[in-house]
């Protein structure tokens, strides 16, 4: 593998990690708010580094449907 796949994987898996970490946030306390934020800082910060680097979200296999405001929505309405 080239270091450029390398490096594909290795954000497959943070983008991966990142978003499965914000879907399993459970409850509304100000704690996990706090922390599905975090989640979701951190997954939109690599989104946009990856488009700078000219990355399609879709390289990153988190799903056809994935939209990352979705991370909030669901989470505010439980």
């Amino acid at each position: 593998m080239s270091k450029q796949q390398d490096a594909l994987v290795v954000l497959e898996e943070v983008a991966q990690s990142l978003k499965d970490s914000a879907e399993a946030v459970s409850g509304g306390s100000e704690y996990e708010q706090g922390r599905l934020m975090g989640y979701y800082e951190a997954l939109s910060t690599l989104l946009s580094q990856c488009e700078v680097a000219g990355i399609a979200p879709g390289d990153l296999h988190l799903g056809a449907e994935f939209k990352l405001e979705s991370l909030l929505k669901t989470r505010n309405a439980a």
